[in-house]
Parts: structure tokens; sequence; C-alpha cells
């Protein structure tokens, strides 16, 4: 029976952390199970968007009311937003255009504004034309200079510009998120415990958690980000000194490895189609799953 039921939760959710930034771009409760080889450990991972910085002191004085407005329509100024297209943060930059401008990772609130705003001033003097520049942003320069703009790409430019107006004098603030994530472990021995996954202006990420098993253990990593694909890993676990490396390839693929004098720690995760596939190993051995 305690077979079935532990094949049974793998069924329905099974998620390995493998890079706090797969839950930043969607923020929802996930429920996770970890199979070892002689536990099994259940955690709730529930998000808290938060409003962090004001985003006017941010802007060029030039370009603030129409950022604003491209923001709001783009990320509802959400740092971590994500589309299914592949645009990525605030200014939603699609990863050819984020290296066009030298922009390493989009999800970071300076990058991604700057980025943007130079994108938009080039836009801007090769088309002559607020709309035009703002309808390509949206379906791209080429497709703008060779047919002009769409219906669809005016339709946006004209949200854009009416945001713009009816945000002008308002006082925005960015939405971040944090996760909170507590456990319990059951097999061999009994645990407990809780962490919390926070991101900072999607320059780094900071986790932080405490386990009670037969003793009080904890560890704090922070995660500064080098690009939305590469990530570098610094802390503590119980006074030992960590170091790792995270590459993800969103939304599909990530991998991170952690190590120090005492341990190691090597998770993946695979998505095919609409499931993911996970595994990890550590010296408490194997662990596997998949999460729909």
């Amino acid at each position: 029976m305690q077979k079935l039921l532990i094949t049974l939760l793998i069924g329905i959710a099974c998620f390995i952390l493998a890079d706090p930034l797969f839950f930043f771009i969607d923020p929802k409760t996930h429920v996770s199970i970890e199979l070892y080889n002689n536990q099994f450990k259940l955690s709730i991972l529930q998000p808290f968007v938060y409003s962090s910085v004001p985003i006017d002191p941010l802007l060029s004085p030039d370009k603030r009311e129409t950022m604003k407005g491209l923001m709001s329509v783009e990320s509802s100024f959400f740092l971590h937003a994500f589309s299914k297209t592949g645009a990525m943060g605030l200014t939603q930059l699609m990863p050819s255009t984020a290296r066009k401008l030298n922009v390493l990772n989009p999800f970071n609130l300076f990058w991604s504004i700057d980025g943007a705003q130079r994108y938009l001033t080039k836009l801007e003097n090769r088309f002559g034309n607020l709309e035009y520049a703002l309808a390509a942003y949206y379906e791209g320069p080429s497709k703008v200079a060779s047919r002009g703009v769409s219906t669809e790409g005016s339709r946006y430019a004209n949200r854009v510009l009416a945001e713009s107006r009816r945000l002008k004098d308002q006082n925005v603030l960015i939405k971040d998120v944090l996760y909170i994530k507590p456990y319990i472990g059951v097999g061999e021995s009994f645990s407990i415990g809780t962490e919390l996954i926070l991101s900072v202006l999607g320059i780094f990420d900071v986790e932080a958690g405490l386990d009670f098993t037969n003793s009080c253990s904890h560890f704090v990593y922070m995660r500064p980000n080098i690009s939305d694909s590469l990530g570098l890993i610094i802390g503590e676990r119980d006074l030992d000194f960590t170091l790792g490396l995270a590459y993800r390839k969103l939304p599909n693929f990530g991998v991170q490895f952690l190590l120090s004098s005492n341990d190691f720690d090597l998770s993946m995760m695979l998505k095919v189609w609409q499931i993911y596939f996970t595994a990890g190993i550590s010296p408490k051995g194997l662990r596997f799953g998949v999460v729909k």
C-alpha cells in the first residue's frame, strides 16, 4: 500500500528544484514530491507576487511615458514575465533582440529597461514615427519596413499609447516574486523544514532553508544571474562553503551542480511535450520524477 501511494503521488506531481527561475516565470502553487532511496519529501511551493521598486526613477525622462505604457502592455510590470514565444522580462525582449542589444539577462531590471529604451530610440530614428516604432517593436522592424504597419501592429501601438496616457502621473511599482516552501520528509527518518526563494530585481536570487531531522541544519545560497541561461551559486550549508553553476534553456531544460568539501548535488529537468522529467544524484542517492 505504501509503495502504491508513493507511485501515485509521483504520477500526480514530482518536481526537483533545478533552478528558481523556472518557478519565477510561472508564479503559481506547485506540489512537489522528491523520491530518494529511503525517503520521499512532500513540499508545497507557494508564490507571493509583491511590489518592489518604483519604475519612474529608472526611466529616461524623454522615454518615461512611452516606456510605462510599453511595460504595462508587455508584462503588466512583472519582472519575470515569460511568453510562449520566448520573450522575456519587463520589456519582453526576444532572445535574438536581446543578443543584438547586448542584454545578457532580460530578467535583470536595469538591463531590460536599458535595452528596450535603446531599441525604441533606434526604431524611432529609423521610422521617424513613434507609432511605427512601437509597431516595429511588436512585429519586427523588417516586417514593418517591407509591408508597413499591420492592423495588429497598429492596435498594439494604440494600446501602448493609451496606457502611456493613463499611467503618465501614476507611481508604478515593479512586481517581483518570492516562494515559501514548507515540506515534510517520510521514510527511514522523519524530517520537517521550510525554504525561502527570493528574487532580487532579477539580478540575483536568494535561497535559504532550515531542516529539522535528527538535528537542525541550514543553508543560504546567493545566485547571481550572469544571463538568462547561466547563473552562479555561492553560499553555505551548515557552515560548509558551497559553490555551484546552473544552466537553463527556458522553459524546457535545466541543470545545476553544487559542490562543497563534504557534499555534492547534481540535478536536471527536461520538458518533453507538456511533461517535465526530472532526475538528481547526491550522496543520499538517486532521485527521479515527472510533473505535468
